[in-house]
């Protein structure tokens, strides 16, 4: 039974003698700001404002980059370090900890996609779930391998740990299932709306845009990290240099800005993009910065966000987007695409064909429709990435 927050509440006053079940949720990723992170901290802000703080345990790496994220946003009560010199050994004595722990608590892998941790943590998860312990899979991505030896590994991984699958998209469903056929369901990823909104005042535009914005340029902001091209998770940047030299032809003043982190080793992602648009005479007119905390204060200066990914499983920057007061051009593919159907289908276009995103852009821009369109958006937002209700589906998905 889903409980409302204020119903949540009373049930604690009234049976504050129980023990609760908890859940003990174990990151596949230790050491970047990601997606998978920030829905991390949503589950967290949800599970407090539901009162059922004390049924989450998450079990993170002493040190590591994600114990700083949460120490630094104000969340550790429901965390339990664990001092690791390595991930293989993090997951070891992670799992071993786990084993230790009521059989009826269920176990949360959240997104295990890394083939590395797969495998060498095959020989610890087996002995948990020979114990009868509930184990679920959190799906963030769509788990693929192009590598033929890679997905049969990968298969291999799954099929011993057999977990109960959550996706954050029906995108995501139509990939995982040849892995994890057993789909619990669908949770589309949180969003905090005291930070993502469109009526908070964040004073002046961050520093590195007021340039931007004293040429009286409108800004096209890609919020996204920077990674290798034609990969199953290709974010599809190098399309938007075309996207502004239309515009430029066009006669339009536009200025493309990505933030994110670039994920090779010597920064070649940037270069090769900023190479790119050199050559294609937008140099002026393309920025990329570095990854932030504050996202939010960079959605409030933007005119429109542009996200060209084919295959992105969800989408977290257009619901950050719209819950901010931004039109969105997405992707007609993917989670992007199925976020988008719900409240603008028209927003969404061919991410390789540069003139139609170009011209969307133009459109949604002056469209006398876009701010109906904007609060069909929000309403979307508020009602399916709510951390409340978040939380509230995660405890009936995993039996809590």
């Amino acid at each position: 039974m889903i409980y409302g927050i204020k119903t949540c509440q009373e049930r604690r006053k009234l049976d504050n003698k129980s023990c609760p079940k908890k859940i003990f949720i174990l990151p596949g990723g230790f050491n970047h700001l990601g997606g998978t992170l920030i829905s991390l901290l949503g589950l967290i802000q949800g599970f407090e404002k539901c009162g059922f703080s004390e049924q989450l345990c998450i079990l993170v790496w002493s040190d590591s980059f994600t114990e700083k994220y949460l120490r630094d946003t104000g969340y550790t009560s429901c965390i339990q370090l664990i001092a690791a010199k390595n991930e293989f050994e993090f997951m070891k004595q992670a799992l071993r900890w786990v084993g230790q722990q009521p059989k009826d608590y269920p176990l949360l892998l959240d997104n295990w996609s890394n083939l590395y941790i797969l495998l060498s943590s095959l020989r610890f998860t087996a002995i948990i779930r020979l114990s009868g312990r509930p184990i679920y899979h959190f799906c963030h991505d769509l788990t693929c391998s192009y590598n033929l030896l890679g997905e049969l590994l990968r298969k291999i991984a799954f099929a011993c740990l057999n977990p109960k699958a959550i996706c954050n998209s029906q995108f995501t469903v139509g990939h995982i299932r040849r892995l994890m056929p057993n789909i619990q369901g669908i949770l589309y990823q949180p969003v905090d709306t005291e930070r993502f909104n469109d009526h908070l005042n964040y004073g002046s535009p961050p520093v590195n845009l007021q340039p931007i914005l004293n040429s009286g340029a409108r800004i096209i902001l890609t919020p996204s990290r920077l990674n290798k091209p034609r990969i199953v998770n290709d974010k599809n940047l190098r399309s938007l240099i075309p996207v502004l030299t239309h515009l430029k032809a066009m006669g339009h003043f536009y200025h493309g800005v990505v933030i994110g982190p670039d994920e090779s080793d010597d920064g070649s992602y940037t270069r090769e993009l900023l190479e790119n648009a050199a050559q294609q005479g937008v140099a002026d007119r393309f920025t990329i910065l570095p990854a932030t905390l504050n996202i939010e204060n960079y959605y409030k200066y933007a005119s429109v966000v542009v996200t060209l990914a084919p295959r992105e499983p969800f989408g977290r920057t257009v619901v950050e987007a719209i819950a901010c007061g931004i039109p969105v051009i997405g992707s007609s593919t993917g989670g992007i695409n199925e976020i988008l159907q719900h409240f603008a289908s028209e927003w969404t276009v061919d991410p390789n064909n540069p003139i139609a995103v170009a011209e969307a852009i133009i459109r949604v821009v002056s469209d006398t429709n876009t701010p109906t369109l904007l609060a069909k958006g929000k309403a979307w937002v508020e009602t399916n990435c709510n951390v409340a209700n978040y939380a509230q589906k995660m405890m009936q998905l995993t039996g809590l």
